[in-house]
Protein backbone atom coordinates (compact mmCIF):
# COMPACT_ATOMS: atom_id res chain seq x y z
CA UNK A 1 0.00 0.00 0.00
CA UNK A 2 2.77 2.66 0.80
CA UNK A 3 4.15 1.60 -2.50
CA UNK A 4 1.14 2.36 -4.54
CA UNK A 5 0.73 6.05 -2.57
CA UNK A 6 4.19 6.44 -3.20
CA UNK A 7 3.72 6.34 -7.09
CA UNK A 8 0.09 8.29 -6.78
CA UNK A 9 1.90 11.17 -5.37
CA UNK A 10 5.01 10.79 -7.52
CA UNK A 11 2.64 10.90 -10.28
CA UNK A 12 0.48 13.94 -8.71
CA UNK A 13 4.18 16.05 -9.02
CA UNK A 14 5.19 15.54 -12.16
CA UNK A 15 1.91 16.39 -13.31
CA UNK A 16 1.82 19.76 -11.13
CA UNK A 17 5.36 20.33 -12.44
CA UNK A 18 3.88 19.48 -16.48
CA UNK A 19 0.94 21.31 -16.08
CA UNK A 20 0.34 23.21 -13.67
CA UNK A 21 3.64 25.42 -14.46
CA UNK A 22 2.75 26.43 -17.66
CA UNK A 23 2.77 30.05 -16.84
CA UNK A 24 5.11 32.30 -14.72
CA UNK A 25 3.82 35.26 -12.86
CA UNK A 26 5.77 37.66 -10.73
CA UNK A 27 5.01 41.44 -9.95
CA UNK A 28 8.58 43.63 -10.07
CA UNK A 29 8.73 45.95 -6.94
CA UNK A 30 11.52 47.63 -8.50
CA UNK A 31 10.21 51.55 -8.73
CA UNK A 32 13.19 52.37 -11.33
CA UNK A 33 13.19 49.64 -13.68
CA UNK A 34 8.81 49.90 -13.31
CA UNK A 35 8.56 53.79 -14.22
CA UNK A 36 11.50 53.64 -16.95
CA UNK A 37 9.72 50.98 -19.19
CA UNK A 38 6.11 52.22 -18.30
CA UNK A 39 8.03 55.76 -20.27
CA UNK A 40 9.19 53.57 -22.98
CA UNK A 41 6.16 52.27 -23.51
CA UNK A 42 4.11 55.60 -23.29
CA UNK A 43 6.87 56.99 -25.69
CA UNK A 44 5.58 54.26 -28.61
CA UNK A 45 1.95 55.19 -27.92
CA UNK A 46 2.96 58.53 -28.54
CA UNK A 47 5.14 57.58 -31.86
CA UNK A 48 1.86 55.60 -33.44
CA UNK A 49 -0.69 57.92 -32.08
CA UNK A 50 -2.45 55.84 -29.06
CA UNK A 51 -1.48 57.80 -26.00
CA UNK A 52 -4.91 58.93 -25.60
CA UNK A 53 -5.96 55.55 -24.87
CA UNK A 54 -3.25 55.08 -22.20
CA UNK A 55 -4.01 55.49 -18.53
CA UNK A 56 -1.01 53.67 -17.33
CA UNK A 57 1.34 55.85 -15.20
CA UNK A 58 5.07 55.54 -14.34
CA UNK A 59 4.35 55.05 -10.61
CA UNK A 60 2.43 52.13 -11.53
CA UNK A 61 3.74 48.45 -10.65
CA UNK A 62 3.90 46.13 -14.00
CA UNK A 63 2.31 42.30 -13.13
CA UNK A 64 4.41 40.11 -15.88
CA UNK A 65 3.04 36.54 -17.27
CA UNK A 66 5.74 34.74 -18.77
CA UNK A 67 4.15 30.96 -20.80
CA UNK A 68 6.36 27.82 -20.72
CA UNK A 69 6.44 26.74 -24.51
CA UNK A 70 8.87 23.94 -25.00
CA UNK A 71 11.55 24.68 -22.82
CA UNK A 72 11.40 28.24 -23.77
CA UNK A 73 9.61 31.22 -22.50
CA UNK A 74 7.46 33.86 -23.72
CA UNK A 75 6.16 36.91 -22.54
CA UNK A 76 2.57 36.26 -22.63
CA UNK A 77 0.54 39.41 -20.84
CA UNK A 78 1.45 42.13 -18.89
CA UNK A 79 -0.66 43.97 -16.68
CA UNK A 80 0.05 47.45 -14.14
CA UNK A 81 -1.39 47.65 -10.67
CA UNK A 82 -2.31 50.68 -9.52
CA UNK A 83 -2.66 50.67 -5.66
CA UNK A 84 -3.88 53.79 -5.20
CA UNK A 85 -7.21 52.77 -7.22
CA UNK A 86 -7.19 48.94 -6.51
CA UNK A 87 -7.37 48.68 -10.37
CA UNK A 88 -5.36 46.72 -13.60
CA UNK A 89 -4.77 47.84 -16.69
CA UNK A 90 -3.94 46.10 -19.35
CA UNK A 91 -0.88 46.87 -21.66
CA UNK A 92 -1.18 46.71 -25.74
CA UNK A 93 0.92 43.58 -26.42
CA UNK A 94 1.12 44.60 -30.00
CA UNK A 95 3.06 48.05 -28.90
CA UNK A 96 4.88 46.27 -26.24
CA UNK A 97 6.56 44.20 -28.20
CA UNK A 98 7.91 46.82 -30.44
CA UNK A 99 9.77 48.40 -27.20
CA UNK A 100 13.38 48.85 -26.88
CA UNK A 101 14.27 45.53 -26.91
CA UNK A 102 16.90 45.91 -24.43
CA UNK A 103 14.81 47.56 -22.22
CA UNK A 104 11.99 44.22 -22.89
CA UNK A 105 14.37 41.81 -22.40
CA UNK A 106 15.13 43.34 -18.94
CA UNK A 107 11.39 42.79 -18.06
CA UNK A 108 11.69 39.20 -18.72
CA UNK A 109 14.98 38.68 -17.00
CA UNK A 110 13.65 39.40 -13.22
CA UNK A 111 17.01 40.60 -12.81
CA UNK A 112 15.45 42.95 -10.50
CA UNK A 113 13.41 42.80 -7.47
CA UNK A 114 10.46 41.30 -7.26
CA UNK A 115 7.84 39.32 -5.24
CA UNK A 116 4.87 36.29 -5.94
CA UNK A 117 1.62 37.86 -7.06
CA UNK A 118 -1.65 37.76 -4.71
CA UNK A 119 -4.57 35.56 -5.58
CA UNK A 120 -6.40 38.67 -6.74
CA UNK A 121 -3.41 39.28 -9.12
CA UNK A 122 -3.91 36.09 -10.35
CA UNK A 123 -7.88 36.37 -10.82
CA UNK A 124 -6.91 39.86 -12.90
CA UNK A 125 -4.71 37.61 -15.56
CA UNK A 126 -7.52 35.20 -15.78
CA UNK A 127 -5.72 32.42 -13.68
CA UNK A 128 -6.99 31.20 -10.32
CA UNK A 129 -5.28 29.21 -7.47
CA UNK A 130 -6.68 27.25 -4.67
CA UNK A 131 -2.90 27.26 -3.06
CA UNK A 132 -1.96 30.94 -1.02
CA UNK A 133 1.21 30.13 0.42
CA UNK A 134 1.29 32.89 2.96
CA UNK A 135 4.07 32.05 4.86
CA UNK A 136 5.95 33.15 1.43
CA UNK A 137 4.24 36.46 1.48
CA UNK A 138 6.43 39.21 1.14
CA UNK A 139 5.97 41.69 3.60
CA UNK A 140 5.29 38.84 6.97
CA UNK A 141 7.86 37.15 5.87
CA UNK A 142 10.28 39.63 6.35
CA UNK A 143 9.03 41.03 9.60
CA UNK A 144 8.87 37.61 11.01
CA UNK A 145 12.24 36.59 10.18
CA UNK A 146 13.91 39.74 11.78
CA UNK A 147 12.22 39.19 14.96
CA UNK A 148 11.66 35.66 15.20
CA UNK A 149 13.51 33.43 12.54
CA UNK A 150 16.89 34.48 11.27
CA UNK A 151 18.50 35.67 7.94
CA UNK A 152 21.84 34.44 9.08
CA UNK A 153 23.23 30.70 9.42
CA UNK A 154 24.81 31.87 12.25
CA UNK A 155 23.80 34.50 15.15
CA UNK A 156 25.62 35.57 18.15
CA UNK A 157 25.31 38.48 20.19
CA UNK A 158 26.15 40.05 23.58
CA UNK A 159 22.79 40.09 24.46
CA UNK A 160 22.32 36.32 25.53
CA UNK A 161 20.62 35.57 21.94
CA UNK A 162 21.83 32.62 19.69
CA UNK A 163 20.79 31.25 17.01
CA UNK A 164 22.40 28.34 14.61
CA UNK A 165 19.71 27.28 11.49
CA UNK A 166 20.30 24.42 8.83
CA UNK A 167 22.15 25.60 6.07
CA UNK A 168 19.04 24.34 4.20
CA UNK A 169 15.51 23.47 6.11
CA UNK A 170 13.56 25.18 8.49
CA UNK A 171 15.32 23.53 11.76
CA UNK A 172 17.24 25.79 14.19
CA UNK A 173 18.71 25.81 17.50
CA UNK A 174 17.69 28.94 19.68
CA UNK A 175 19.23 30.37 22.24
CA UNK A 176 17.51 33.36 23.93
CA UNK A 177 17.47 35.60 27.61
CA UNK A 178 14.58 36.72 29.38
CA UNK A 179 11.00 37.17 28.32
CA UNK A 180 10.67 39.94 26.46
CA UNK A 181 7.34 39.36 24.80
CA UNK A 182 6.03 39.36 28.46
CA UNK A 183 7.63 42.40 29.05
CA UNK A 184 10.26 40.92 31.05
CA UNK A 185 13.69 42.35 30.14
CA UNK A 186 16.55 39.66 30.13
CA UNK A 187 18.31 42.41 32.62
CA UNK A 188 14.93 41.47 35.02
CA UNK A 189 14.78 37.89 34.14
CA UNK A 190 18.01 36.62 33.63
CA UNK A 191 16.12 33.09 32.93
CA UNK A 192 17.62 31.52 29.65
CA UNK A 193 15.63 29.51 27.20
CA UNK A 194 17.59 27.02 25.09
CA UNK A 195 15.10 25.52 21.98
CA UNK A 196 14.88 24.07 18.64
CA UNK A 197 12.42 26.16 16.47
CA UNK A 198 10.86 26.33 12.75
CA UNK A 199 9.97 29.36 11.36
CA UNK A 200 6.47 28.86 12.48
CA UNK A 201 7.05 27.39 15.74
CA UNK A 202 8.94 26.70 18.52
CA UNK A 203 9.88 24.52 21.95
CA UNK A 204 12.40 24.88 24.84
CA UNK A 205 13.25 24.42 28.06
CA UNK A 206 13.92 27.05 30.72
CA UNK A 207 16.98 27.51 32.26
CA UNK A 208 16.98 29.70 36.09
CA UNK A 209 20.07 32.23 36.37
CA UNK A 210 21.94 34.31 38.45
CA UNK A 211 20.14 36.97 40.43
CA UNK A 212 23.11 37.46 42.93
CA UNK A 213 24.53 40.05 41.08
CA UNK A 214 21.76 42.22 38.79
CA UNK A 215 21.86 45.51 36.84
CA UNK A 216 21.93 48.32 39.39
CA UNK A 217 18.43 49.92 37.54
CA UNK A 218 16.75 46.84 38.48
CA UNK A 219 14.63 46.90 41.74
CA UNK A 220 13.76 43.45 42.54
CA UNK A 221 14.82 41.08 40.18
CA UNK A 222 12.72 37.42 38.82
CA UNK A 223 14.18 34.16 40.02
CA UNK A 224 13.03 31.21 38.28
CA UNK A 225 13.58 27.41 37.60
CA UNK A 226 13.59 24.97 35.28
CA UNK A 227 10.61 25.09 33.00
CA UNK A 228 9.09 24.08 29.66
CA UNK A 229 7.68 26.57 26.66
CA UNK A 230 6.03 26.45 23.34
CA UNK A 231 5.69 29.36 21.28
CA UNK A 232 4.45 29.90 17.36
CA UNK A 233 3.67 32.61 15.14
CA UNK A 234 1.45 32.56 12.17
CA UNK A 235 0.85 35.61 9.30
CA UNK A 236 -2.08 36.17 11.62
CA UNK A 237 -1.72 34.60 14.91
CA UNK A 238 0.66 34.08 17.35
CA UNK A 239 1.36 33.03 21.23
CA UNK A 240 3.14 31.21 23.38
CA UNK A 241 2.76 29.68 27.06
CA UNK A 242 5.49 28.56 29.49
CA UNK A 243 5.60 26.99 32.60
CA UNK A 244 8.17 27.18 35.64
CA UNK A 245 5.94 26.54 38.57
CA UNK A 246 7.98 25.97 41.93
CA UNK A 247 6.87 22.52 42.67
CA UNK A 248 9.33 20.39 43.11
CA UNK A 249 11.97 23.10 43.27
CA UNK A 250 15.00 23.37 45.05
CA UNK A 251 16.47 26.85 45.84
CA UNK A 252 19.61 27.66 47.88
CA UNK A 253 18.55 30.35 49.94
CA UNK A 254 22.68 32.21 49.72
CA UNK A 255 22.13 32.17 46.01
CA UNK A 256 19.10 34.49 45.37
CA UNK A 257 18.26 37.75 45.70
CA UNK A 258 16.02 37.85 48.65
CA UNK A 259 15.17 34.54 50.80
CA UNK A 260 12.31 36.85 52.36
CA UNK A 261 10.78 37.80 48.90
CA UNK A 262 10.77 35.64 46.32
CA UNK A 263 9.26 36.39 42.92
CA UNK A 264 8.87 34.44 39.94
CA UNK A 265 6.26 34.51 36.68
CA UNK A 266 5.48 30.54 37.77
CA UNK A 267 2.81 30.09 34.16
CA UNK A 268 2.56 32.33 31.67
CA UNK A 269 1.23 32.73 28.27
CA UNK A 270 0.55 35.22 25.65
CA UNK A 271 -1.83 35.29 22.34
CA UNK A 272 -2.18 37.46 19.78
CA UNK A 273 -3.64 38.72 16.61
CA UNK A 274 -1.12 39.83 13.75
CA UNK A 275 -0.93 41.88 10.79
CA UNK A 276 1.29 43.27 8.56
CA UNK A 277 2.10 45.51 5.09
CA UNK A 278 4.50 46.78 3.17
CA UNK A 279 5.62 50.69 4.22
CA UNK A 280 6.46 53.13 1.54
CA UNK A 281 7.86 56.11 0.89
CA UNK A 282 6.14 58.56 -1.49
CA UNK A 283 8.67 60.89 -3.60
CA UNK A 284 6.99 63.48 -5.25
CA UNK A 285 7.99 64.06 -8.30
CA UNK A 286 6.70 66.06 -11.88
CA UNK A 287 6.06 64.84 -15.09
CA UNK A 288 7.02 68.39 -16.98
CA UNK A 289 8.09 71.95 -15.14
CA UNK A 290 9.72 70.55 -12.59
CA UNK A 291 11.77 68.56 -14.54
CA UNK A 292 12.40 70.77 -17.43
CA UNK A 293 13.69 73.43 -14.41
CA UNK A 294 16.32 70.96 -13.23
CA UNK A 295 17.53 69.74 -16.56
CA UNK A 296 17.80 73.88 -17.27
CA UNK A 297 19.47 73.96 -13.48
CA UNK A 298 22.05 71.49 -14.35
CA UNK A 299 22.85 72.83 -17.55
CA UNK A 300 23.26 75.99 -16.43
CA UNK A 301 25.59 74.74 -13.71
CA UNK A 302 27.33 72.13 -16.52
CA UNK A 303 28.37 75.36 -18.48
CA UNK A 304 29.72 77.05 -15.54
CA UNK A 305 32.56 74.57 -14.24
CA UNK A 306 33.50 73.35 -17.68
CA UNK A 307 36.37 76.48 -17.52
CA UNK A 308 37.64 78.63 -14.95
CA UNK A 309 35.67 80.55 -12.49
CA UNK A 310 36.01 82.03 -8.90
CA UNK A 311 35.71 80.50 -5.83
CA UNK A 312 34.64 81.48 -2.64
CA UNK A 313 36.14 79.07 0.33
CA UNK A 314 36.19 80.04 3.39
CA UNK A 315 35.90 83.45 2.52
CA UNK A 316 39.15 83.76 0.83
CA UNK A 317 38.42 84.21 -3.29
CA UNK A 318 40.14 81.71 -5.80
CA UNK A 319 40.08 80.92 -9.36
CA UNK A 320 40.08 77.48 -10.58
CA UNK A 321 39.07 74.47 -12.63
CA UNK A 322 36.09 72.00 -11.30
CA UNK A 323 37.64 68.58 -11.67
CA UNK A 324 35.37 66.53 -9.38
CA UNK A 325 33.07 65.72 -6.40
CA UNK A 326 33.31 62.97 -4.18
CA UNK A 327 32.32 62.44 -0.84
CA UNK A 328 31.34 65.80 -0.14
CA UNK A 329 34.83 66.25 -1.13
CA UNK A 330 35.43 69.09 -4.38
CA UNK A 331 39.11 68.74 -6.38
CA UNK A 332 39.55 72.54 -7.97
CA UNK A 333 42.65 72.28 -10.20
CA UNK A 334 44.07 76.21 -9.58
CA UNK A 335 44.63 78.56 -11.79
CA UNK A 336 48.32 80.34 -11.43
CA UNK A 337 47.04 83.97 -9.84
CA UNK A 338 49.22 86.21 -12.75
CA UNK A 339 47.87 89.19 -10.54
CA UNK A 340 49.51 88.46 -7.01
CA UNK A 341 52.65 86.67 -8.50
CA UNK A 342 53.45 90.44 -10.55
CA UNK A 343 52.42 92.41 -7.80
CA UNK A 344 54.95 90.69 -5.42
CA UNK A 345 57.55 90.74 -8.22
CA UNK A 346 57.25 94.68 -8.24
CA UNK A 347 56.81 95.33 -5.15
CA UNK A 348 53.76 96.45 -2.73
CA UNK A 349 53.15 97.25 1.08
CA UNK A 350 53.60 94.49 3.93
CA UNK A 351 52.20 94.73 7.11
CA UNK A 352 52.72 93.29 10.55
CA UNK A 353 50.82 91.98 13.49
CA UNK A 354 52.39 94.63 15.12
CA UNK A 355 51.39 97.25 13.00
CA UNK A 356 54.69 98.09 11.03
CA UNK A 357 55.15 98.68 7.12
CA UNK A 358 57.49 98.22 4.90
CA UNK A 359 57.21 98.42 0.85
CA UNK A 360 59.36 95.98 -0.51
CA UNK A 361 59.23 93.31 -3.59
CA UNK A 362 59.34 89.73 -2.88
CA UNK A 363 62.56 87.65 -2.97
CA UNK A 364 61.96 84.52 -2.07
CA UNK A 365 58.96 82.33 -0.47
CA UNK A 366 59.35 79.33 1.76
CA UNK A 367 56.49 77.63 3.69
CA UNK A 368 57.33 79.30 6.83
CA UNK A 369 59.23 82.84 5.52
CA UNK A 370 59.20 85.37 2.98
CA UNK A 371 62.70 86.87 1.93
CA UNK A 372 61.72 90.74 0.61
CA UNK A 373 63.73 93.32 -0.56
CA UNK A 374 63.14 97.17 0.57
CA UNK A 375 63.11 99.45 -2.37
CA UNK A 376 64.23 102.60 -0.53
CA UNK A 377 67.63 101.00 0.57
CA UNK A 378 67.64 97.64 -1.47
CA UNK A 379 67.97 96.07 1.94
CA UNK A 380 66.92 92.20 2.49
CA UNK A 381 65.24 91.41 5.03
CA UNK A 382 63.05 87.67 6.10
CA UNK A 383 59.70 88.35 7.97
CA UNK A 384 57.90 85.29 9.32
CA UNK A 385 54.82 84.80 7.62
CA UNK A 386 52.92 84.31 11.21
CA UNK A 387 53.85 87.72 11.74
CA UNK A 388 52.18 89.29 8.74
CA UNK A 389 48.51 90.64 9.07
CA UNK A 390 45.62 88.10 8.15
CA UNK A 391 45.26 89.98 4.66
CA UNK A 392 48.95 89.60 3.74
CA UNK A 393 48.82 85.77 4.57
CA UNK A 394 45.72 85.82 2.19
CA UNK A 395 47.96 87.15 -0.67
CA UNK A 396 50.54 84.77 0.09
CA UNK A 397 47.81 81.80 -0.22
CA UNK A 398 47.22 82.90 -4.02
CA UNK A 399 50.65 82.45 -4.24
CA UNK A 400 51.20 78.92 -4.03
CA UNK A 401 48.57 77.81 -7.08
CA UNK A 402 50.44 77.61 -10.30
CA UNK A 403 48.10 76.14 -12.59
CA UNK A 404 48.83 72.10 -11.86
CA UNK A 405 48.23 71.73 -8.04
CA UNK A 406 44.70 70.74 -7.10
CA UNK A 407 43.07 72.01 -4.08
CA UNK A 408 40.44 69.65 -2.28
CA UNK A 409 38.21 70.88 -0.03
CA UNK A 410 34.69 70.29 1.69
CA UNK A 411 31.91 71.40 -0.08
CA UNK A 412 30.88 73.03 3.09
CA UNK A 413 33.70 75.07 3.17
CA UNK A 414 32.31 76.72 -0.03
CA UNK A 415 29.86 79.76 -0.30
CA UNK A 416 26.52 78.44 -0.75
CA UNK A 417 26.12 79.70 -4.66
CA UNK A 418 29.11 77.45 -5.05
CA UNK A 419 27.78 74.49 -3.15
CA UNK A 420 24.50 74.84 -5.39
CA UNK A 421 26.57 75.29 -8.29
CA UNK A 422 28.40 71.96 -8.25
CA UNK A 423 25.55 69.76 -6.30
CA UNK A 424 23.25 70.48 -9.88
CA UNK A 425 26.26 70.10 -12.14
CA UNK A 426 26.49 66.70 -10.53
CA UNK A 427 23.53 65.13 -9.35
CA UNK A 428 20.70 62.88 -11.69
CA UNK A 429 17.89 63.96 -12.99
CA UNK A 430 15.85 61.27 -13.73
CA UNK A 431 13.33 62.65 -16.63
CA UNK A 432 9.94 61.67 -17.12
CA UNK A 433 7.66 62.03 -20.02
CA UNK A 434 4.32 64.01 -19.80
CA UNK A 435 1.98 66.47 -19.88
CA UNK A 436 2.45 68.39 -17.01
CA UNK A 437 0.88 65.62 -14.10
CA UNK A 438 1.71 65.51 -11.26
CA UNK A 439 3.56 62.23 -10.29
CA UNK A 440 3.84 60.42 -6.69
CA UNK A 441 5.89 57.71 -7.20
CA UNK A 442 5.71 55.31 -4.25
CA UNK A 443 8.63 53.11 -3.20
CA UNK A 444 9.28 49.95 -1.41
CA UNK A 445 11.28 51.00 1.88
CA UNK A 446 10.56 48.15 4.45
CA UNK A 447 8.22 45.89 5.95
CA UNK A 448 5.99 46.52 9.38
CA UNK A 449 4.27 44.13 11.22
CA UNK A 450 1.43 44.98 14.39
CA UNK A 451 0.36 42.58 17.17
CA UNK A 452 -2.15 42.83 19.95
CA UNK A 453 -3.59 40.71 22.28
CA UNK A 454 -3.66 39.21 25.45
CA UNK A 455 -0.93 38.17 27.63
CA UNK A 456 -1.81 36.09 30.90
CA UNK A 457 1.51 36.04 33.65
CA UNK A 458 0.90 34.40 37.42
CA UNK A 459 3.31 36.53 39.44
CA UNK A 460 3.75 34.62 42.65
CA UNK A 461 5.45 35.14 46.04
CA UNK A 462 7.28 33.08 48.41
CA UNK A 463 9.96 32.50 50.76
CA UNK A 464 12.35 30.49 51.52
CA UNK A 465 14.13 29.05 54.89
CA UNK A 466 17.26 28.38 56.01
CA UNK A 467 16.68 24.62 55.00
CA UNK A 468 15.83 26.07 51.83
CA UNK A 469 12.25 24.63 52.04
CA UNK A 470 10.19 27.34 49.89
CA UNK A 471 6.72 28.32 51.13
CA UNK A 472 4.39 30.05 48.61
CA UNK A 473 2.75 32.95 49.96
CA UNK A 474 0.45 34.40 47.56
CA UNK A 475 -0.28 33.83 43.47
CA UNK A 476 -1.44 36.44 41.26
CA UNK A 477 -4.64 34.68 39.49
CA UNK A 478 -8.00 35.57 37.32
CA UNK A 479 -8.51 38.79 35.86
CA UNK A 480 -5.36 40.24 38.14
CA UNK A 481 -3.28 37.77 35.65
CA UNK A 482 -4.49 39.14 32.16
CA UNK A 483 -2.97 41.91 30.98
CA UNK A 484 -2.51 43.96 27.35
CA UNK A 485 0.28 43.44 24.84
CA UNK A 486 0.71 45.49 21.95
CA UNK A 487 3.89 45.52 19.87
CA UNK A 488 5.04 47.44 16.31
CA UNK A 489 8.18 45.78 14.27
CA UNK A 490 9.47 47.14 11.58
CA UNK A 491 12.28 45.89 9.35
CA UNK A 492 13.84 48.02 5.95
CA UNK A 493 13.74 45.91 2.68
CA UNK A 494 17.74 45.73 2.98
CA UNK A 495 17.43 43.90 5.81
CA UNK A 496 20.29 46.20 7.87
CA UNK A 497 17.92 47.76 10.25
CA UNK A 498 15.30 46.75 12.54
CA UNK A 499 13.40 48.86 15.10
CA UNK A 500 9.85 47.70 17.81
CA UNK A 501 7.84 49.05 20.08
CA UNK A 502 5.86 47.21 22.95
CA UNK A 503 3.49 47.97 25.44
CA UNK A 504 2.61 45.44 28.06
CA UNK A 505 0.02 46.26 30.95
CA UNK A 506 -1.75 44.08 33.41
CA UNK A 507 -4.59 43.92 36.12
CA UNK A 508 -1.86 43.34 38.89
CA UNK A 509 -0.50 46.77 38.27
CA UNK A 510 2.57 45.46 36.01
CA UNK A 511 3.80 47.89 33.22
CA UNK A 512 6.39 47.81 30.69
CA UNK A 513 7.32 49.88 27.71
CA UNK A 514 9.86 48.42 25.27
CA UNK A 515 11.81 50.03 22.46
CA UNK A 516 14.69 48.88 20.18
CA UNK A 517 16.61 49.09 17.44
CA UNK A 518 19.86 47.17 15.53
CA UNK A 519 21.68 48.20 12.53
CA UNK A 520 24.55 47.05 10.88
CA UNK A 521 27.79 49.02 10.82
CA UNK A 522 29.81 46.76 9.01
CA UNK A 523 29.78 43.90 7.00
CA UNK A 524 28.21 41.36 9.20
CA UNK A 525 28.40 43.17 12.50
CA UNK A 526 24.99 44.68 14.24
CA UNK A 527 24.62 47.13 17.09
CA UNK A 528 21.66 47.17 18.69
CA UNK A 529 19.97 48.55 21.93
CA UNK A 530 17.15 47.34 23.96
CA UNK A 531 15.37 49.77 26.47
CA UNK A 532 12.77 49.10 29.41
CA UNK A 533 11.16 51.56 30.93
CA UNK A 534 9.51 50.26 34.39
CA UNK A 535 7.51 53.24 35.48
CA UNK A 536 6.82 54.01 39.25
CA UNK A 537 3.28 52.66 39.70
CA UNK A 538 4.87 49.51 38.26
CA UNK A 539 4.22 47.91 40.97
CA UNK A 540 2.70 44.12 42.45
CA UNK A 541 0.84 43.67 45.87
CA UNK A 542 1.15 40.47 47.49
CA UNK A 543 0.93 38.85 50.57
CA UNK A 544 4.15 38.00 52.51
CA UNK A 545 3.04 35.82 55.18
CA UNK A 546 0.26 33.09 55.43
CA UNK A 547 -0.18 33.66 58.71
CA UNK A 548 -0.90 37.04 58.73
CA UNK A 549 -2.42 40.05 56.64
CA UNK A 550 0.91 41.82 55.95
CA UNK A 551 1.83 42.67 52.49
CA UNK A 552 4.58 43.61 50.60
CA UNK A 553 4.77 45.54 47.52
CA UNK A 554 7.36 44.33 44.49
CA UNK A 555 8.43 47.10 42.34
CA UNK A 556 10.45 45.27 39.10
CA UNK A 557 12.34 48.97 39.17
CA UNK A 558 13.27 51.44 41.98
CA UNK A 559 10.48 51.77 45.32
CA UNK A 560 9.21 55.03 45.64
CA UNK A 561 9.78 57.11 49.03
CA UNK A 562 7.25 57.23 51.03
CA UNK A 563 5.79 60.87 49.37
CA UNK A 564 6.04 58.69 46.47
CA UNK A 565 8.77 60.58 44.73
CA UNK A 566 11.27 58.57 42.20
CA UNK A 567 10.84 55.13 41.50
CA UNK A 568 10.97 53.28 38.17
CA UNK A 569 13.81 52.77 36.15
CA UNK A 570 14.45 52.73 32.57
CA UNK A 571 16.80 49.82 31.38
CA UNK A 572 19.65 50.20 28.30
CA UNK A 573 20.71 47.19 27.27
CA UNK A 574 22.88 47.76 24.29
CA UNK A 575 24.60 44.23 22.57
CA UNK A 576 26.50 43.60 19.49
CA UNK A 577 25.52 41.01 17.39
CA UNK A 578 27.93 39.13 14.73
CA UNK A 579 26.15 37.21 11.58
CA UNK A 580 27.42 34.80 9.63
Amino acid sequence: MIKVMKKIITGFFLLELLFGQASIFWEIVDPVVNSEFIEAYINRLIEVDKFEENSIQASFSIIVQMEVQDNAIKLNKLKAKDYQMGQYISFDMGEVEKVDPVQLNLLMSREYKWKDVSRRDLSELEQFSVVDNVFKERSFKDARDAFWWSNSQISISTSGRGFIRQKSGSLAFRLERGFQDLGLSRELSENTILGISNDIASTYLIIPGNTQTVTKSIGHPLEGNLGFGFKFDTHKLGGQINYMDVDGQQYDHAKIFSRKHLVLPSNSGLLYWSNTFQINRRVDSNYGVKIKDQKKDKAKAEKLIAKSKKWMIDGVEYRGLFQSFEEDMVVILMDRDEKAHKLAEKGREWTTVSGSVVKARLVERSKKALTLNRASDDFTMVLKIKDLSQEDRAFINRLKWDGEKSMTVSIESMSSEDQSIVRAATGNVRARKGKGRELKVVQPYGSMRLKAGLAFTQFLHGRVNEDNVVTVTDRVTGTNAIGVYAKVEGVTDDKKSKAYFQVNVSGSGFKAYGMGLESNVYRMVNVGMDLTLYPKNSSIEFKDDRDSDSTWDWYPGFRPDENTNGGGTLIISPYISVNF
